[in-house]
């Protein structure tokens, strides 16, 4: 989308143009941003009146007492751990904690009070993931950017489960999954094909996420004690992948020095003892081109060039007029 449509876009939504043409392409972007979650918001919070009616006529009363009846006969002398978990998740269907902890213990004695709560709890936070666990899979075909950015806002609602489960029904209804998909596929493809500087900012909290910056930092702490990590800590991703993509580099040209330095090392003890001027010169030349002039000086110094006053005068000479590259 170019900046000439992005603000007639904008000005649907009652911003002038005027406006808009004063804003940088930055700003126009975190606008369309902000706008397109607020509509999909709004769009989905619509929904609870809607859903209430379907609940209401498919005589939810009935079907809470039956699973209350369920709970009763679950908790004797020995609790029925699996019959109990059923019944509670079917009962957060249509109720939140608080009201779902008031039905269920209304349904037993005082004495298993704390330890049912307990189970509620536990069975709150599971149904939670679970709910957050099919928005993802609702959310499959987005972008990885897009689907990250979708379940950072749902997770953080995960304590409103009425408000997942009506994201739930109205993904699946009316072939909405299929809409959503195409439209997080869009909006990815447009900033990524026609503002790809703004890709970062515009998916930060993906780039940022703290699971692969850990991961990212481990690596780099196994490859050097240079960093601390709590400096580590404080940068972004993009420069700790630049990091570790040179500590790498660096590794595979130290491992590849040693390599070498092991193959001349051997050379040079044949030609010292064949004292083989020429050839001499020859590996010199070789392995000053190869290597840094220090390393040369270590595998020379491993010989005694002192019984040979020509191949001292060689090395001498060749390693006064070499220029490091």
């Amino acid at each position: 989308m170019e900046r000439k449509e992005m603000i007639y876009q904008l000005s649907n939504y009652g911003y002038s143009k005027a406006t808009l043409e004063v804003m940088s392409t930055r700003e126009l972007i975190q606008l369309s941003k902000k706008i397109s979650k607020n509509r999909i918001l709004e769009f989905l919070e619509m929904m609870p009146s809607e859903k209430q009616v379907e609940i209401i006529s498919d005589n939810t009363s009935e079907y809470i007492s039956k699973e209350l009846e369920n709970i009763s006969h679950a908790i004797k002398e020995e609790i029925d751990f699996f019959t109990l978990y059923e019944a509670i998740e079917k009962i957060f269907a249509f109720y939140g904690l608080n009201e779902a902890v008031e039905l269920v213990l209304s349904q037993v004695s005082e004495k298993y009070y704390k330890q049912i709560t307990q189970i509620i709890e536990l069975v709150y936070r599971y149904y939670q993931e679970s709910l957050l666990e099919e928005i993802e899979e609702l959310c499959r075909e987005y972008p990885p950017e897009e689907q990250y950015e979708q379940m950072s806002i749902y997770s953080k609602k995960r304590e409103d489960i009425a408000f997942l489960r009506d994201i739930i029904h109205t993904m699946k209804k009316n072939n909405n999954q299929s809409k959503f998909t195409k439209i997080s596929q869009l909006k990815f493809e447009i900033i990524h094909d026609y503002f790809p500087d703004f890709l970062y900012e515009n998916y930060e909290e993906y780039y940022e996420d703290e699971d692969k910056k850990n991961q990212i930092i481990e690596r780099i702490m196994s490859l050097t004690n240079a960093y601390k990590k709590a400096v580590l800590k404080n940068k972004k991703i993009v420069v700790l992948k630049n990091i570790e993509a040179v500590l790498l580099k660096d590794k595979d040209r130290e491992n590849e020095e040693k390599t070498l330095i092991k193959d001349y090392t051997k050379k040079f003890a044949e030609i010292v003892n064949s004292e083989d001027e020429l050839a001499f010169s020859i590996l010199l030349k070789e392995a000053l081109d190869l290597l840094d002039e220090r390393d040369v000086k270590k595998i020379i110094d491993n010989f005694d060039l002192s019984n040979n006053p020509i191949l001292q005068q060689r090395y001498n000479i060749l390693l006064r007029n070499h220029k490091p590259k």
